[in-house]
């Protein structure tokens, strides 16, 4: 059995933030599903609780969707699977 930890990503702009979970937090729904992890929103920071590789691999993913934001670019459903992928 897998232990269950817990992991904060810290963003430093509440925009990039709003992009990265999009319409209906539909991107972090995404991620939960795919990587079977719960991510809570604190403010700036962001909680992901799962089975440690998936959390992981969704704190990875997480901060690529904050880098892109960060730079202005679009955060859509392509990306966020794409992300998931590389991780």
């Amino acid at each position: 059995m897998e232990t269950t930890v817990e992991r904060i990503v810290n963003a430093d702009r509440i925009e990039d933030l709003i992009a990265v979970f999009g319409s209906f937090d539909e991107n972090i729904k995404h991620i939960e599903d795919a990587l079977g992890v719960t991510i809570v929103n604190r403010g700036t920071d962001l909680k992901v609780t799962g089975a440690e590789e998936n959390a992981y691999k969704a704190v990875r993913t997480l901060e690529g969707l904050l880098s892109l934001a960060s730079k202005g670019e679009t955060i859509d459903e392509q990306r966020v699977r794409y992300l998931i992928t590389l991780v």
